[in-house]
Protein backbone atom coordinates (compact mmCIF):
# COMPACT_ATOMS: atom_id res chain seq x y z
CA UNK A 1 0.00 0.00 0.00
CA UNK A 2 1.39 3.40 -1.03
CA UNK A 3 0.32 6.68 0.59
CA UNK A 4 0.64 9.87 -1.46
CA UNK A 5 0.75 13.30 0.08
CA UNK A 6 -0.49 15.58 -2.70
CA UNK A 7 -1.47 19.18 -3.34
CA UNK A 8 -4.82 20.53 -4.47
CA UNK A 9 -4.34 24.07 -5.70
CA UNK A 10 -5.24 26.31 -8.63
CA UNK A 11 -8.53 25.45 -10.31
CA UNK A 12 -8.66 22.05 -8.61
CA UNK A 13 -9.40 23.70 -5.26
CA UNK A 14 -12.86 24.44 -6.69
CA UNK A 15 -13.75 20.77 -7.25
CA UNK A 16 -16.27 19.04 -4.99
CA UNK A 17 -15.11 15.99 -3.07
CA UNK A 18 -16.91 13.65 -5.50
CA UNK A 19 -15.24 15.39 -8.43
CA UNK A 20 -11.85 15.08 -6.71
CA UNK A 21 -12.34 11.32 -6.37
CA UNK A 22 -13.22 11.05 -10.05
CA UNK A 23 -10.33 13.29 -11.06
CA UNK A 24 -7.88 11.29 -8.95
CA UNK A 25 -9.13 8.03 -10.46
CA UNK A 26 -8.66 9.38 -13.98
CA UNK A 27 -5.11 10.48 -13.16
CA UNK A 28 -4.30 7.01 -11.80
CA UNK A 29 -5.61 5.40 -14.98
CA UNK A 30 -3.71 7.81 -17.27
CA UNK A 31 -0.57 7.22 -15.20
CA UNK A 32 -0.91 3.46 -15.71
CA UNK A 33 -0.67 2.84 -11.97
CA UNK A 34 -1.93 -0.72 -11.33
CA UNK A 35 -4.52 -0.71 -8.53
CA UNK A 36 -6.04 -3.63 -6.66
CA UNK A 37 -9.83 -4.13 -6.61
CA UNK A 38 -12.20 -5.33 -3.95
CA UNK A 39 -14.08 -8.57 -4.39
CA UNK A 40 -17.83 -9.08 -4.49
CA UNK A 41 -20.58 -8.25 -6.96
CA UNK A 42 -19.50 -4.61 -7.46
CA UNK A 43 -15.68 -4.49 -7.19
CA UNK A 44 -14.13 -1.05 -6.72
CA UNK A 45 -10.61 0.30 -6.93
CA UNK A 46 -8.76 0.20 -3.61
CA UNK A 47 -8.16 3.94 -3.30
CA UNK A 48 -8.65 5.53 0.12
CA UNK A 49 -8.73 9.26 0.85
CA UNK A 50 -8.43 11.73 3.70
CA UNK A 51 -11.66 13.54 4.73
CA UNK A 52 -13.44 15.93 2.33
CA UNK A 53 -12.53 19.60 2.35
CA UNK A 54 -14.60 22.68 1.47
CA UNK A 55 -14.84 23.81 -2.16
CA UNK A 56 -12.48 26.71 -2.79
CA UNK A 57 -9.96 25.93 -0.04
CA UNK A 58 -6.51 24.90 -1.27
CA UNK A 59 -4.29 22.22 0.24
CA UNK A 60 -0.67 21.13 0.31
CA UNK A 61 -1.49 18.19 2.58
CA UNK A 62 -4.05 15.86 1.04
CA UNK A 63 -3.49 12.13 1.48
CA UNK A 64 -4.53 9.10 -0.55
CA UNK A 65 -3.68 5.43 -0.06
CA UNK A 66 -3.32 3.27 -3.18
CA UNK A 67 -3.21 -0.53 -3.22
CA UNK A 68 -0.51 -0.96 -5.87
CA UNK A 69 2.55 -3.20 -6.36
CA UNK A 70 4.64 -0.20 -7.48
CA UNK A 71 7.24 1.36 -5.21
CA UNK A 72 6.57 4.72 -3.58
CA UNK A 73 8.93 6.52 -5.99
CA UNK A 74 7.40 4.85 -9.05
CA UNK A 75 3.88 5.73 -7.92
CA UNK A 76 4.70 9.40 -7.33
CA UNK A 77 6.63 9.70 -10.59
CA UNK A 78 3.83 8.22 -12.68
CA UNK A 79 1.18 10.25 -10.86
CA UNK A 80 2.96 13.54 -11.47
CA UNK A 81 3.59 12.73 -15.12
CA UNK A 82 -0.19 12.47 -15.62
CA UNK A 83 -1.63 15.02 -13.19
CA UNK A 84 -0.76 18.64 -14.05
CA UNK A 85 0.43 21.45 -11.79
CA UNK A 86 -2.72 21.86 -9.66
CA UNK A 87 -2.51 18.36 -8.18
CA UNK A 88 1.00 17.07 -7.48
CA UNK A 89 2.36 14.25 -5.35
CA UNK A 90 4.81 15.94 -2.99
CA UNK A 91 5.93 12.68 -1.41
CA UNK A 92 5.05 9.00 -1.25
CA UNK A 93 5.76 6.31 1.30
CA UNK A 94 4.90 2.65 1.81
CA UNK A 95 2.66 1.27 4.57
CA UNK A 96 1.77 -2.41 5.12
CA UNK A 97 -2.02 -1.94 5.22
CA UNK A 98 -4.88 0.48 4.59
CA UNK A 99 -4.20 3.31 7.08
CA UNK A 100 -7.92 4.27 7.33
CA UNK A 101 -7.22 7.93 6.64
CA UNK A 102 -10.86 9.01 6.71
CA UNK A 103 -11.48 7.29 10.04
CA UNK A 104 -8.27 8.26 11.86
CA UNK A 105 -7.75 11.89 10.84
CA UNK A 106 -9.19 14.12 13.56
CA UNK A 107 -7.70 17.55 12.80
CA UNK A 108 -6.23 19.71 10.07
CA UNK A 109 -4.24 22.94 10.15
CA UNK A 110 -5.07 25.85 7.84
CA UNK A 111 -3.23 29.03 6.97
CA UNK A 112 -5.64 31.97 6.76
CA UNK A 113 -5.04 35.28 4.91
CA UNK A 114 -5.29 37.27 8.15
CA UNK A 115 -2.65 38.65 10.49
CA UNK A 116 -1.87 36.20 13.28
CA UNK A 117 -3.18 38.64 15.90
CA UNK A 118 -6.27 39.75 13.96
CA UNK A 119 -8.65 38.00 16.37
CA UNK A 120 -8.58 37.07 20.06
CA UNK A 121 -9.82 33.48 20.26
CA UNK A 122 -10.28 33.69 24.01
CA UNK A 123 -13.53 35.45 23.09
CA UNK A 124 -14.77 32.25 21.45
CA UNK A 125 -15.99 32.03 17.88
CA UNK A 126 -19.47 31.64 16.42
CA UNK A 127 -20.03 30.64 12.79
CA UNK A 128 -23.22 31.17 10.82
CA UNK A 129 -24.46 29.13 7.87
CA UNK A 130 -27.64 27.96 6.17
CA UNK A 131 -28.79 24.35 6.58
CA UNK A 132 -31.99 23.07 4.97
CA UNK A 133 -33.15 26.62 4.44
CA UNK A 134 -32.59 27.62 8.06
CA UNK A 135 -29.87 29.94 9.38
CA UNK A 136 -27.72 28.18 11.99
CA UNK A 137 -25.47 30.00 14.48
CA UNK A 138 -23.00 27.71 16.22
CA UNK A 139 -20.31 28.21 18.85
CA UNK A 140 -17.30 26.30 17.50
CA UNK A 141 -14.71 27.22 20.12
CA UNK A 142 -14.19 23.62 21.25
CA UNK A 143 -13.38 22.53 17.70
CA UNK A 144 -10.52 25.01 17.35
CA UNK A 145 -7.64 22.99 18.77
CA UNK A 146 -4.85 25.55 18.36
CA UNK A 147 -4.27 29.10 17.13
CA UNK A 148 -0.79 30.18 16.09
CA UNK A 149 1.09 31.90 13.32
CA UNK A 150 3.24 31.15 10.31
CA UNK A 151 5.17 33.94 8.62
CA UNK A 152 2.90 36.43 10.39
CA UNK A 153 -0.32 34.82 9.16
CA UNK A 154 -3.01 33.07 11.20
CA UNK A 155 -2.54 29.30 11.48
CA UNK A 156 -5.49 27.41 12.99
CA UNK A 157 -5.84 23.71 13.78
CA UNK A 158 -9.48 22.70 13.35
CA UNK A 159 -11.44 19.53 14.03
CA UNK A 160 -11.70 17.24 11.00
CA UNK A 161 -13.08 13.81 10.14
CA UNK A 162 -16.14 12.49 11.98
CA UNK A 163 -16.48 15.73 13.97
CA UNK A 164 -15.42 18.56 11.69
CA UNK A 165 -15.18 22.33 11.58
CA UNK A 166 -15.25 23.66 8.04
CA UNK A 167 -12.49 26.11 7.24
CA UNK A 168 -14.71 28.11 4.89
CA UNK A 169 -17.17 28.81 7.70
CA UNK A 170 -14.35 29.87 10.01
CA UNK A 171 -13.00 32.12 7.25
CA UNK A 172 -16.40 33.79 6.75
CA UNK A 173 -16.83 34.36 10.48
CA UNK A 174 -13.34 35.81 10.93
CA UNK A 175 -13.61 38.03 7.86
CA UNK A 176 -16.83 39.49 9.22
CA UNK A 177 -15.40 40.02 12.71
CA UNK A 178 -12.03 41.46 11.67
CA UNK A 179 -12.92 43.35 8.50
CA UNK A 180 -9.82 41.87 6.87
CA UNK A 181 -9.57 41.44 3.12
CA UNK A 182 -9.15 38.13 1.37
CA UNK A 183 -11.07 35.32 -0.28
CA UNK A 184 -11.74 31.75 0.81
CA UNK A 185 -9.45 30.61 -2.02
CA UNK A 186 -6.59 32.22 -0.05
CA UNK A 187 -7.05 29.62 2.72
CA UNK A 188 -4.63 26.67 2.47
CA UNK A 189 -4.60 23.41 4.41
CA UNK A 190 -1.05 22.77 5.59
CA UNK A 191 -1.27 19.45 7.49
CA UNK A 192 -3.60 16.73 8.79
CA UNK A 193 -3.34 14.85 12.08
CA UNK A 194 -4.13 11.61 13.89
CA UNK A 195 -4.65 11.67 17.67
CA UNK A 196 -2.35 9.32 19.55
CA UNK A 197 -2.36 9.18 23.37
CA UNK A 198 -4.18 12.51 23.42
CA UNK A 199 -1.62 14.24 21.19
CA UNK A 200 -2.08 15.41 17.59
CA UNK A 201 0.51 13.76 15.34
CA UNK A 202 1.03 14.63 11.64
CA UNK A 203 -0.23 11.84 9.38
CA UNK A 204 3.10 11.07 7.75
CA UNK A 205 4.93 11.00 11.06
CA UNK A 206 2.39 8.61 12.57
CA UNK A 207 2.35 6.27 9.57
CA UNK A 208 6.08 6.08 8.93
CA UNK A 209 6.84 5.57 12.62
CA UNK A 210 4.21 2.94 13.40
CA UNK A 211 3.00 1.26 10.26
Amino acid sequence: MIVLRYTRLGTRRFLSHIDVLRDFGRIVRRADIPVGYSGGFNPHALLFFSPPMPVGVGSVAEYAAIDTPLTADETAERFNAASGEDMRAEEAFEVPRNPNLAGRIVAASYLFPFAADAYDFSRGLTVEYVKKGETVREDVSERIFAAGEKEGRMLLTLASGNVTLRADRVFAALKGLTGCDGDVSDVVKTEQFFREDGVLVPVREALVRKE
